[in-house]
This record gives C-alpha cells, structure tokens and sequence, in this order.
C-alpha cells in the first residue's frame, strides 16, 4: 500500500515520529536512522521494541502495524495515531482551566489513573519491565490512553531476571526511583514508582 506523510508530530534523538495515510486510515510512523558507526546496537533495540509492544496486546499500549526498511533507516507503524501526548494534554488544560477543572477533565482523569495502572500491571504480567514511564510516553487518542515507546524496555523471563544493577541509559530522572539514580539493583517497582510521578502530576490538575 502507498504510504502519504502527512506531518512531523514528534523528533527525537535517533528517531521521527510522522503521521501517515496508509488506505485512507491514520498511522503513526517512528522512523530510526542507521548510521554505520553504532547500526548493530540500535537495530538490537529495534527489534527489542517491536518484540515486546507485540506481546503486549491491550487496549491500553499502542500496537505494531507492520515494520519496514528503506535506505539508511528502519520504520514502524504503529496505531493508533494520538491526538498528543499526555504531558501537552495536561499542560493545555491547566492553561485553559486555571481557575475549576471541568467535569469531563476530572472524569478523564479518573478514569485514566485506573487505565494506567491496569494496564502496567498487564505490562509486567507479560515479564516486561517498561523502564521509561513518562508523561511524553503516554499517548492520547480522543478519551483513549495508552504507553507507547517501549524502547527501552527490558523483557524478563522470571524473579531473578526482572532484576537489574549498574549504569541506567535513557530515562528520565524527573521520573526515576531513587535506586535508578544511584544504578543500585531495580526492579518492576522502579516502573511503580515511575507511574506514581505521572499519577501526582495528573493529580494536580483536578
């Protein structure tokens, strides 16, 4: 199927996030560039992501629609295609409601606390530890909300595995659990921890 960009919607280190028409239908395209020098790595991390988002089936992580690659960079399409993510969300309501958050907001707001929380506990059910749970990480689609890039993920097959020590590449610190910062031993509850700085974060706006 023919595949039109239609604009940029996020930039990032390695990556570019567009929207695409594919058969009349919204996607979301993550791009990745290969450069020669670190290739091997980054398409292991490639191929980390699209192998766990695919595990996780749930209405609340997006989802791979298929993968390609073309030239020097590596594409993922992904749905569904958000309106923004949760931290522009939050920061235009608290713009345009500085004085009483109104009723849908706050409904939204708790409903989203239960779909988060539902569906990390999923995530680590399926022996995933996300490791960069954030407000950019969260994406909305109309009242939908999902988690979205697992690419720093750790897939764990048991107890002794989900553990991990040393050096902490790629998060976050406003967002990380004391043992993170200090790269002394972490586990699933680092993503706790993590979830729970969104969750205040959330919180303020109501």
């Amino acid at each position: 199927l023919p595949i039109k960009v239609l604009e940029n919607v996020g930039t990032g280190a390695y990556a570019i996030v567009e929207s695409v028409d594919i058969g009349s239908r919204l996607y979301a395209r993550k791009s990745i560039g290969l450069p020669r020098y670190n290739q091997n790595r980054i398409r292991q991390t490639i191929q980390n992501e699209i192998s766990v988002i695919r595990s996780l089936a749930h209405p609340h992580i997006v989802q791979v629609y298929f993968t390609y690659e073309e030239k020097s960079r590596f594409a993922i399409v992904l749905h569904p295609l958000a309106s923004c993510d949760l931290e522009a969300y939050l920061e235009t309501n608290q713009q345009s409601t500085q004085s009483e958050p109104n009723a849908e907001h706050k409904r939204l707001i708790w409903q989203w606390f239960r779909c988060l929380a539902n569906a990390l506990a999923f995530i680590h059910s399926k022996g995933v530890r996300h490791k960069d749970i954030k407000t950019r990480n969260i994406l909305i689609k109309d009242s939908k909300i999902v988690f979205a890039d697992f690419g720093s993920s750790h897939a764990f097959l048991d107890e002794g595995t989900s553990v991990t020590e040393g050096p902490a590449f790629g998060h976050t610190l406003m967002y990380c659990a004391p043992e993170v910062i200090s790269w002394d031993k972490r586990s699933r509850s680092a993503d706790v921890f993590s979830l729970g700085c969104v969750f205040t974060e959330m919180a303020t706006s109501l």
